[in-house]
């Protein structure tokens, strides 16, 4: 199954982090209940700024779990993707119809009780949804197809929208067939109703059900179980203060951002981290594809990358760029004597040996092929790179790596060949820089190995 936001397993810090933030939510809400009903002075840009707030947290997670959708294929994802979606969308009539934010007594026909209507449907509409993602996400499973259906996204689209229109239609245009839930700014009538009661027990079983049925596994999970524990909150909250304005109000006005925006919180969280695996994982491939396995030096591909890369760079500075390439002196005596997993231990430390003679940051060591080396040393002339050829000899021999049928020092040694061009130089190319250096290692073989050569050809 892919790793997303709605299957990576919670860790017991994100649990504990979450059941803290829900005792400090709820310690809040008990501490603002005492006085919910205190009046305060309305703030004319609260609304249109918490509005604001709601839509844009909503409907960017609304947008990210239709994308979980197209990622798992999962269609109960689309319901909770409505459930955010109506959510973001019906703040919208909302603000239009609330006395004072657009015009005294509300745009778009709006009665007495158009917006606390609207809020009923808001809240109570929300956790129904949610319930409903429930249900079918523990009767579902995942299943297997090329691509995700553009047909059910646009559906889920449709319903939502269908959904908001609706509640504004009922709350405007049919407000005067609704029963009062509002009388001279106070709730109590909404409190005491069935409605008002409604909401707080759609708040509640929705709640439950998010702990009962998923047990909070995911990530995912864990931030819709506080997005409900906020929305019941809210309900509560807006019940007790009695009235708009009051502490409780604008408490329970908060507390909608945090259900509207936890979720879109964890996602963040979540694609924050999945971003910094990619970049491991990313770091690792790059590794696997530019170091030798065996040695754990660079590779013949990062040395032919890093050959062109640098001798365009001694080009464009016009100064020289060395070759070394060596050889271990009859490694197929060594492996024939000693086994193939003592060659192999040979290799890694001859090139430990080589890597470590190489100390400027723009130097690179790479394992050519079989038990052939090579030595990357931008601006360095002949001398220079002869010095470091001698280096990496004498530290090859230091190791005092035991091979009988070698040459007669009785050890383990190296043949090197050098070369050194100016890239500037006329008729300088990368493959007679190689030829250069291959040319001085045949030279070092057949005087005997166990020494190092210079080109001719830089002599000339």
């Amino acid at each position: 199954m892919a790793i997303s936001f709605t299957t990576e397993p919670a860790s017991r810090l994100q649990k504990r982090l979450i059941v803290g933030l829900s005792v400090i939510l709820c310690g809040l809400a008990i501490s603002a209940g005492f006085n919910a009903a205190m009046p305060l002075a309305p703030v004319p840009a609260f609304l249109p700024a918490y509005a604001m707030a709601v839509i844009i947290t909503d409907l960017l997670t609304a947008y990210l779990m239709a994308s979980q959708y197209r990622i798992l294929r999962r269609p109960s994802l689309l319901v909770l993707a409505s459930a955010y979606l109506y959510s973001g969308l019906i703040v919208i009539p909302q603000m239009l119809v609330f006395p004072g934010v657009f015009s005294p007594t509300g745009m778009l026909g709006a009665g007495a009780q158009s917006a606390v209507w609207l809020w009923v449907m808001w809240h109570g509409g929300f956790p129904i949804l949610v319930s409903l993602y429930l249900l079918a996400d523990g009767y579902e499973r995942p299943v297997e197809r090329p691509t995700a259906s553009p047909g059910l996204i646009g559906l889920m689209v449709a319903v939502s929208v269908a959904l908001v229109l609706a509640a504004t239609l009922a709350a405007t245009i049919g407000h005067d067939r609704l029963p009062q839930l509002i009388v001279t700014n106070s709730y109590l009538s909404l409190a005491n109703s069935l409605w008002g009661q409604g909401v707080l027990v759609a708040n509640a079983i929705a709640f439950i059900a998010v702990l009962g049925l998923t047990r909070c596994r995911t990530v995912g999970q864990l931030g819709l179980a506080f997005a409900i524990l906020a929305s019941l909150v809210d309900a509560a909250l807006t019940l007790a203060g009695g009235a708009r304005f009051s502490l409780g109000w604008y408490v329970a006005r908060m507390c909608t951002i945090l259900a509207s925006g936890s979720v879109l919180a964890v996602f963040i969280y979540e694609m924050t981290s999945l971003y910094a695996c990619c970049l491991t994982l990313n770091s690792a491939l790059e590794r696997m594809a530019f170091v030798d396995a065996l040695t754990g030096i660079a590779n013949r591909r990062q040395f032919d990358q890093r050959l062109e890369a640098e001798w365009n760079r001694a080009y464009r500075d016009g100064r020289p760029l060395a070759l070394i390439l060596l050889d271990i002196d009859h490694f197929k005596r060594f492996n024939d004597r000693y086994g193939h997993p003592a060659g192999d231990e040979c290799l890694r430390r001859v090139a430990w040996a080589i890597n470590s003679c190489t100390r400027r940051p723009g130097d690179l060591a790479a394992r050519y092929g079989g038990e052939e080396f090579a030595v990357i040393l931008p601006n360095s002339d002949l001398p220079g790179a002869m010095a470091i050829a001698e280096k990496i000899s004498q530290a090859v021999r230091a190791m005092g790596l035991k091979h009988e049928n070698g040459t007669s020092a009785g050890i383990v040694t190296v043949s090197a060949g050098v070369a050194s061009l100016r890239p500037s130089g006329v008729g300088a190319t990368i493959a007679g820089l190689k030829s250069m250096a291959d040319a001085a290692l045949y030279d070092a073989k057949e005087h005997g190995r166990d020494r190092v050569e210079a080109s001719t050809a830089n002599a000339a």
